[in-house]
């Protein structure tokens, strides 16, 4: 097989690896390994995401510099931004979100968009007006971009059954056979069944609730360059006030000066009173209820937690979609999310090993490397 993009003969592996992490964005290595071992192109692999979340957020101050040097790249991402960088890369050029009917972080869809380098920060950016990437303060305009990749994006809901609807297979396997190149299948065991963790951080505050109204974030109304150019200003005030309240309160353990004009103030003033009232002030982490608050925009994050009946509709809906595809994946990555309860601790292994167990019925697969069990080992 050619590489479509690189003039280099691909190798194959005689039995599809597996590779299984816990946090999601430590399968980056073992793409980046196969690329390194000519297994995957260096361009434009389709890339197909099978989760309750779309992890497309791009880290907000990582100079884009830091995807070709794998130690600061590494040491730069999390959980929801490490598919951005490598479609950057270039290394995506086709990404495909397989979501369950409960997540709307994006609905369904079908765009291209560009991502590049911004011309004054140096950071990564992208094009894409999806709300998504707008209240992230991700968007900005092609003009502003520099060493610019074209990104195809689908968007497509699994698991139909649940809600009186059923799966459209064949425009699945349409998408992945728009190109003959090669394919990465990725899981990350949550799509079967997820817990939004955040809702839980002090309960007794009613933290959550008040979060939302906190960082409320309406969307543009309309997909206009300056509506949205000034969507995104707004957010950046937003969010960068709040930053710097919540460090201050981590850093002092109590509200800076007050700012009486300023209703993010006395928001925060408000939360800060109830939390402390409900616990002890040395227990409460004000960085991680800014980080939970972050994830407060117009669609707060998915939760849902399957019955053993729904469980078996998105088990059916998987091992369909696996006799749908076109062509086998060059290698598979499954991450299992349980250790910060995204995907539900009591029933993750019993998802992975559902998910394995398709995975060896209609592909011929090599032993899962565990790398989450080396990590506890370490």
């Amino acid at each position: 097989m050619d590489d479509h993009l690189g003039a280099r003969t691909l190798k194959q592996h005689k039995k599809i690896p597996i590779y299984i992490v816990e946090n999601h964005h430590e399968v980056v290595p073992f793409i980046q390994k196969n690329i390194g071992s000519k297994h995957l192109p260096v361009s434009g692999s389709t890339f197909v995401h099978f989760d309750s979340h779309p992890d497309m957020l791009i880290p907000i101050d990582m100079p884009a510099g830091y995807v070709f040097d794998k130690n600061k790249l590494y040491g730069s991402l999390s959980i929801e931004n490490w598919m951005m960088p490598l479609a950057y890369a270039g290394h995506l050029g086709h990404l495909i979100w397989i979501k369950p009917p409960w997540a709307h972080q994006i609905e369904d869809t079908s765009q291209t968009f560009n991502i590049g380098r911004v011309k004054a920060s140096g950071t990564i950016r992208l094009d894409c007006k999806e709300t998504y990437f707008v209240s992230e303060c991700l968007y900005e305009h092609q003009k502003n971009l520099n060493d610019i990749k074209s990104v195809q994006l689908d968007v497509v809901t699994l698991g139909n059954s649940l809600t009186e609807g059923s799966d459209d297979f064949g425009k699945i396997r349409t998408l992945v056979s728009k190109s003959d190149v090669p394919l990465i299948l990725d899981v990350d065991l949550d799509f079967f069944s997820t817990g939004n963790p955040f809702k839980r951080m002090y309960e007794k505050a009613d933290l959550y609730a008040k979060l939302k109204k906190i960082y409320y974030y309406e969307s543009p109304s309309s997909k206009d360059d300056e509506v949205i150019n000034k969507a995104v200003r707004d957010r950046k005030t937003q969010i960068l006030k709040l930053e710097t309240i919540f460090l201050y309160l981590e850093k002092h353990r109590k509200m800076p000066a007050p700012d009486e004009s300023c209703l993010l103030w006395k928001q925060v003033d408000e939360l800060r009173k109830t939390v402390v009232e409900n616990y002890e002030d040395k227990d409460i982490d004000w960085l991680m209820v800014h980080d939970a608050g972050c994830t407060c925009d117009e669609t707060e994050l998915p939760e849902h937690i399957s019955t053993p009946e729904e469980l078996d509709i998105m088990f059916e809906s998987f091992k369909n979609f696996l006799e749908a595809l076109p062509r086998t994946p060059v290698i598979v990555t499954i991450s299992r999310s349980s250790e910060d309860d995204y995907t539900p601790f009591e029933s993750v292994e019993m998802i992975q090993e559902k998910v394995l167990g398709y995975l060896k019925e209609r592909f011929e697969c090599a032993e899962p490397v565990l790398n989450y069990l080396e990590k506890v080992t370490d």
